[in-house]
């Protein structure tokens, strides 16, 4: 319709131009003028409104879904909430975006943007696959129905099940997080960390080595005395060293593409390269065990991993910082040695 009015009001224009010019040069105003312009209208009212009333009686079942198909997202977030939006109309559900968007709501409207800007929203895990629910529902009571409230100890978010209900994806995380003294805490006297104690829910963020400090103090602390206090501090370095160590496997990973474009015999480096690769694949599983001692253990010899590979094809040994008190030690040494010897 605003293309038909658009198109009239740029004819009228158009002739409102034409007819004046053409009315200066034949002195010619007043009624007759008036008639012409209705005329005009007419004409074009006959012509171009029954195109239009057809193009809108398309529109009427369904507009915003005609209107949503017929658009060319750009990236492929686009693409994916253009799917979002077709879905929703498909089954009926307003497009005024009464579920996310209203004043009363505004914890919803802010859990679903945090989940939006999240990982599992870039892989397509939706609401339901934690908090249940059925998404081809076409009614919100019929979507929420089969949801259990969060104190339900049956509840899928149920605190003590949280954990369980990550494992359904992320299940390797999970056999080794069974194995803590976290977990153990957690099922059977309720004060151990689960899931969202680190990666807050809807956002499920990983923590820096920089954030580690602070979160780990609030239970491994001198005063709560829970393992021991130095817990946080250990933590931070081991998430610090695996961080050392995923830039040791890209150095290892470019040296031998180089040494390859070369023509150079990378089989050997390439050999210490995969088994650096497979600890690093394990990272993430080995930190939920929670054994910082043995996650150190592991990281240290992927590190050990990268080096040889990267010694391989470029035939330079990794340079290990050298310790400053080991010199001013020998240089102590030597003069106690002279000290002594004077004296006798």
């Amino acid at each position: 319709m605003y293309d038909c009015i658009f198109e009239i009001n740029r004819y009228k224009n158009t002739v409102d131009e034409k007819m004046i010019s053409e009315n200066k040069k034949r002195n010619f105003h007043g009624p007759d003028l008036k008639i012409s312009y209705l005329c005009a209208y007419i004409l074009f009212i006959l012509l171009i409104a029954p195109a239009g009333a057809v193009h809108l009686d398309s529109l009427n079942n369904n507009s915003c879904i005609e209107c949503h198909k017929a658009l060319s997202p750009f990236t492929d977030e686009q693409t994916r909430l253009n799917e979002i939006r077709v879905n929703h109309i498909k089954n009926n559900v307003s497009c005024q975006l009464e579920c996310h968007a209203d004043i009363i709501r505004k914890t919803a409207t802010d859990n679903f943007q945090q989940w939006s800007d999240s990982d599992h929203s870039k892989y397509f895990v939706t609401c339901d696959a934690c908090h249940g629910g059925d998404p081809a529902a076409k009614t919100e009571a019929a979507a929420h129905a089969p949801m259990k409230n969060i104190t339900d100890p049956n509840s899928s978010i149920y605190f003590k099940n949280i954990p369980d209900t990550c494992g359904n994806c992320h299940s390797e995380e999970l056999d080794h997080f069974k194995n803590t003294m976290h977990y153990q805490r957690l099922r059977s006297t309720s004060s151990g960390p689960s899931c969202i104690t680190c990666h807050q829910p809807h956002t499920f963020k990983v923590l820096k080595a920089s954030e580690l400090t602070a979160l780990c103090s609030v239970c491994h602390n001198a005063k709560d005395q829970i393992a021991t206090a130095s817990v946080p501090k250990d933590a931070k370095t081991a998430l610090e060293k695996a961080n050392e160590f995923q830039a040791e496997v890209m150095k290892a990973k470019d040296a031998i593409a180089e040494a390859k474009a070369r023509g150079k015999d990378v089989s050997s480096a390439q050999v210490d390269l995969d088994k650096a690769i497979a600890v690093q694949n394990d990272i993430p599983s080995l930190w939920h065990g929670f054994n910082l001692k043995d996650f150190d253990e592991q990281v240290q010899n992927g590190i050990d991993s990268a080096k040889r590979a990267e010694k391989k094809v470029t035939g330079v040994e990794t340079t290990v910082p050298s310790t400053p008190g080991v010199g001013i030690a020998s240089i102590l040494g030597i003069f106690a040695i002279l000290y002594l010897l004077r004296k006798q």
